[in-house]
């Protein structure tokens, strides 16, 4: 959740790793492994399901890079994902166009994908957007579930000492490692702007959010309940 910008590796049309940034906006990233719970749909797109983890059990995440390596079987690393395959619901860019150095965070995801969904869609029909990156589709997702089976083992580079051995004495239970973009408050106008501007400044683009009314509602509080920004995927 959170202004995201995802890049996948992709070679012959199929998707290798993955790259996620976390643009330099102000925003706390946190992280936490729930062992034993694969979230339902209903529960991701949910904006207050009973078993999300609570928001102090998140680790804060530091402005460095980190690597989540993903140790699967050999039948898991045979498998292959098509680029196809992400979701159409999302905001989609065309890759190609240098990325700059604007990040806060950025998380490399090395392991053989097995799905991915997206959840939380945002509603692009008002005209809210403008710009020629803007999205032209009607929704664009808020929250992503990459699905990685067959797995042996996760190392969390870069991760706290105390939060790679939690996730080394509970993987082999599995579960969901949940990576949150921004930890919850109300977001103003001006910040919402700024979401916008470094997400499409981070990955040169012509994007800028057009709307001047500040909203005031609990679904603006962000978190599970809603982020003051979508996520764009470069392919």
């Amino acid at each position: 959740m959170g202004p995201l910008l995802f890049i996948p590796s992709i070679e012959r049309d199929r998707v290798n790793n993955l790259e996620v940034f976390s643009p330099h906006n102000g925003h706390t990233m946190g992280a936490t492994f729930v062992p034993g719970v694969i979230y339902s749909d209903a529960e991701l797109d949910d904006p207050e399901p009973k078993r999300w983890p609570a928001i102090e059990s998140f680790t804060l995440l530091d402005p460095h890079s980190y690597l989540i390596d993903v140790r699967q079987t050999k039948a898991a690393k045979r498998k292959e994902f098509l680029a196809e395959a992400i979701p159409d619901t999302n905001h989609k860019i065309r890759a190609g166009r240098r990325l700059s150095h604007d990040w806060n965070v950025a998380l490399g995801v090395h392991g053989q994908l097995s799905e991915w969904t997206s959840h939380r869609l945002l509603d692009n029909r008002g005209g809210g957007y403008i710009g020629s990156d803007a999205p032209t589709t009607g929704t664009a997702a808020c929250t992503h579930r990459l699905t990685y089976r067959g797995v042996t083992g996760v190392e969390f580079l870069g991760a706290s000492s105390e939060a790679k051995q939690y996730l080394d004495a509970n993987i082999s239970k599995g579960g969901t490692l949940v990576i949150v973009g921004e930890i919850p408050y109300q977001p103003s106008l001006v910040h919402e702007r700024a979401a916008i501007a470094s997400l499409a400044k981070l990955a040169g683009l012509d994007l800028h959010l057009a709307s001047v009314t500040p909203q005031a509602s609990r679904v603006r509080v962000t978190g599970h309940l809603f982020p003051c920004a979508f996520s764009i995927v470069l392919v």
